[in-house]
């Protein structure tokens, strides 16, 4: 009888974002970096939090390893109802990872540029973009910004991404203790060691 190989199983990552720039990043992420675990970007058809932890649902009863959603907080902190709401669902949903960012994405890039952890804070989408504009020129959130710039590998080429992600952990940990003081942030280093956890297990 023949010693049949036992194909090793490949894990998978599911990663919800809540629009456009969410998905690009991943998507780049995914084509550059070819993992050996399958990393699968997704968004969801409203931009709603309840239609993305549904879908992240959806993902997790279709047998992913792990689940991750990228959350923009500028809405939901703008407004009581929608803070108890997602602090409802975050419980509700233990096996998500919810990974946060004040007020949006757009943070996370510019942390790449940032020589240090700052308490600077930027309120709105439109406060980040301004300030990332003076390291991207023409970054904007829409297809055809991202049709001409692989933004994942911009970043990785452009920039110290391996400083960002230590900022990223800085800021969430200095938050903990000073929520009023740092008030914006960007967790997009959980992604990163979850990526590392993966690809150190044998």
């Amino acid at each position: 009888m023949k010693n049949q190989k036992t194909k090793p199983i490949r894990k998978s990552i599911a990663v919800i974002g809540e629009g456009l720039t969410e998905y690009r990043y991943i998507e780049s992420m995914r084509t550059n970096e070819r993992y050996r675990f399958h990393l699968f970007p997704g968004v969801p058809k409203h931009s709603d939090i309840n239609d993305m932890v549904a879908l992240a649902q959806r993902r997790l009863n279709e047998g992913y390893d792990y689940v991750l959603c990228l959350v923009d907080m500028d809405v939901i902190l703008s407004n009581q109802e929608k803070l108890r709401q997602y602090k409802l669902l975050q419980k509700q949903n233990r096996k998500i990872e919810f990974i946060e960012s004040n007020p949006c994405t757009e943070y996370w890039f510019l942390m790449h540029y940032m020589p240090h952890s700052s308490s600077k804070e930027y309120p709105t989408y439109d406060a980040v973009a301004k300030e990332l504009r003076k390291y991207i020129p023409d970054y904007d959130k829409s297809e055809e910004f991202f049709n001409k710039t692989d933004i994942y590998k911009y970043l990785k080429e452009n920039s110290d991404m391996p400083r960002a992600i230590e900022i990223s952990r800085d800021l969430d940990h200095l938050r903990e203790n000073e929520p009023d003081v740092y008030k914006s942030y960007s967790q997009m280093y959980k992604l990163f060691d979850k990526i590392l956890e993966i690809t150190q297990k044998k």
